[in-house]
């Protein structure tokens, strides 16, 4: 289930992070296209994976090839909804950006409503979908955020890998993006560690809370490389940004997801 999670988190900020390297690179760039594309495909993998695993949680191995689990799950739990709802919207993005894919004028638009609906339904099967409404839109600011900032710099790379250069030189116009995605996750961070972390001990004598604490060690530290770049992009700290916020803060993130919360928050 890890792996699941971590792959619907790496394929969300993909399309988020589609539609930032958009701005960077008007008219829309045909690498930053084909990663979107791919991404969108992930999702819908990643999306299955975890029913499958879900499926296997709760009725066993012998239950998974039986039809009414699936439907019972799906029907009959909120989780079973909300996954629903996300698995819709994977199909739906993914029929969207490969009509937009051969329309320059249309991908703008595109991009920014699969994002939009990425980040409003991902969430939803994790602890965002477990509370009330305002903590469920400060997951998605999160998202969305770490779309804008890591989901951004990590298409651009991917898309420009091949022409250091150009990369490079996008990067420097890539400032307003990162900041932005990085206030509403410090932002969202800070308020949603206010309402689950009560009393604040919960920090450092739940598992939880030491999982939140590495995670935030680790998103400093992308920040840190994300101040040198600023400064001035390097490719080899631009990779270590991404790899870093990829393969580390992703999956703490993944961990987060299957912890319980300290005192039922």
């Amino acid at each position: 289930m890890l792996f699941a999670r971590w792959a619907l988190s790496v394929s969300a900020l993909g399309i988020i992070g589609a539609f930032g390297a958009t701005q960077l690179s008007q008219p829309a760039n045909p690498p930053v296209i084909a990663v979107a594309r791919r991404a969108s495909l992930g999702l819908i993998l990643s999306s299955l994976l975890i029913v499958a695993f879900q499926l296997y949680a709760w009725f066993g191995i012998d239950g998974l090839t039986v039809p009414e689990n699936l439907w019972t799950m799906l029907s009959l739990t909120v989780w079973g909804w909300h996954w629903a709802w996300m698995a819709g919207v994977a199909v739906i993005v993914a029929g969207l950006l490969a009509v937009a894919a051969s329309r320059p004028r249309l991908w703008i638009y595109a991009s920014g409503a699969a994002a939009l609906g990425v980040a409003a339904t991902v969430p939803l099967i994790g602890h965002g979908g477990t509370h009330d409404a305002l903590t469920t839109l400060l997951h998605r600011v999160h998202l969305f955020g770490a779309g804008l900032w890591i989901g951004s710099l990590g298409v651009a790379v991917l898309a420009g890998i091949g022409e250091t250069t150009r990369l490079l030189s996008s990067l420097r116009r890539f400032a307003p993006i990162a900041l932005t995605g990085a206030a509403m996750v410090g932002a969202s961070g800070l308020i949603l560690a206010w309402e689950h972390l009560r009393p604040w001990s919960t920090l450092w004598t739940s598992d939880y809370g030491r999982v939140l604490a590495a995670k935030v060690v680790a998103v400093a530290m992308v920040g840190g490389f994300g101040y040198v770049n600023w400064r001035g992009p390097r490719l080899r700290l631009v990779i270590a940004e991404v790899t870093i916020a990829v393969f580390v803060v992703l999956s703490l993130t993944a961990l987060l997801s299957e912890l319980p919360m300290p005192g039922g928050h």
